[in-house]
């Protein structure tokens, strides 16, 4: 579409107007035609008119999509957090793929989304290859557009009942920043992610702190759990111990977790995942288990519904019922 928006939060090449809610886009105060050049020709089309806006498009979502989501249902916001490469997207896509070939979280099993365009994207790097191959998803860059990426499933258990669950998708500089300082520019997706979420998985780097680079691993990790720490109240926060098919000393590990756990935190618990299977497919049951985890957590804070009496003699308008 030719033309653009005045207004930032608004992308009419997306989804039409955003803004105003315009149905004609040159209605728009805020829409601005492209400007031709000296002999450049700028072909006019009905959709340059007329543009609806989709609530959704199937990629990863950005903060106005989830307030169309968030209108619809409650959101289940989990906080993907962790420094650069420590395996966080690779996460994601396992799950999905897990999720995708019958896998279940718990007692739920996957039942859409508004974003399968954003799962396969990422899925895609450990889907089957001709070769057998194991790609890893595209680190998640700091400039990727609209971040943080959103990604959102939806799932149900035999009950019918259903869980809309939205996960970040962030660059992990983002945290690098906000461990070293919460009021740095660069660190404002990172804060808001902490101030939104609902839970919290902080990812652990096996591989990293197996190799010469331990030090900046442990003084990483150390210090986003730290922030993550801060205001946590009861909400919940795993730590993942990501590339676990990498063998790492045990001394290590129990450094790292003494240090999280040397402050209260009331709702806590550590996973070994992989995006290999594991001894009879442990890694990838724990990837489950980690959001199971959280949704239990999460569950167990919520009030028991009131018990309605479905008929009441002296009340006429429970007796009709």
């Amino acid at each position: 579409m030719a033309g653009n928006c005045e207004v930032d939060s608004c992308y009419p090449d997306e989804f039409g107007c955003n803004n105003e809610g315009c149905e004609v886009l040159k209605d728009c105060p805020h829409y601005k035609p492209a400007q031709k050049t000296a002999g450049e020709q700028v072909p006019q089309t009905d959709a340059d008119e007329f543009f609806i806006r989709a609530p959704w498009t199937g990629n990863a979502m950005g903060l106005k999509d989830l307030e169309y989501l968030a209108s619809l249902n409650q959101l289940t916001v989990i906080g993907i957090t962790g420094a650069a490469s420590a395996g966080k997207t690779t996460f994601l896509a396992t799950l999905y793929c897990l999720l995708r070939q019958g896998a279940t979280v718990g007692q739920y099993r996957f039942a859409g989304s508004l974003t399968l365009t954003g799962w396969e994207n990422i899925a895609w790097y450990l889907s089957w290859k001709e070769d057998n191959s194991i790609e890893f998803p595209e680190h998640t860059t700091s400039n990727a557009g609209r971040v943080p990426g959103l990604l959102h499933l939806k799932l149900r258990d035999k009950n019918n009942r259903t869980k809309d669950l939205i996960f970040t998708d962030a660059p992990g500089e983002w945290f690098d920043h906000w461990a070293f300082n919460e009021k740095d520019p660069n660190a404002a997706g990172a804060l808001w992610i902490h101030t939104i979420a609902d839970a919290f998985l902080l990812f652990a780097d096996c591989d990293m702190l197996a190799s010469n680079q331990l030090g900046k691993a442990r003084k990483q990790t150390r210090m986003v759990a730290d922030r993550i720490k801060q205001g946590i109240n009861n909400r919940p926060f795993a730590l993942i111990w990501s590339k676990s098919d990498v063998t790492l000393d045990p001394d290590i590990k129990a450094q790292i977790s003494t240090y999280i756990t040397n402050s209260p935190i009331s709702q806590y618990k550590e996973f070994e995942t992989s995006v290999r299977e594991g001894r009879k497919g442990e890694y990838h049951a724990n990837v489950c288990a980690s959001i199971a985890w959280v949704l239990s957590m999460l569950d167990r804070d919520l009030n028991e519904s009131p018990v309605v009496i479905s008929k009441k003699p002296e009340d006429m308008f429970l007796s009709i019922r």
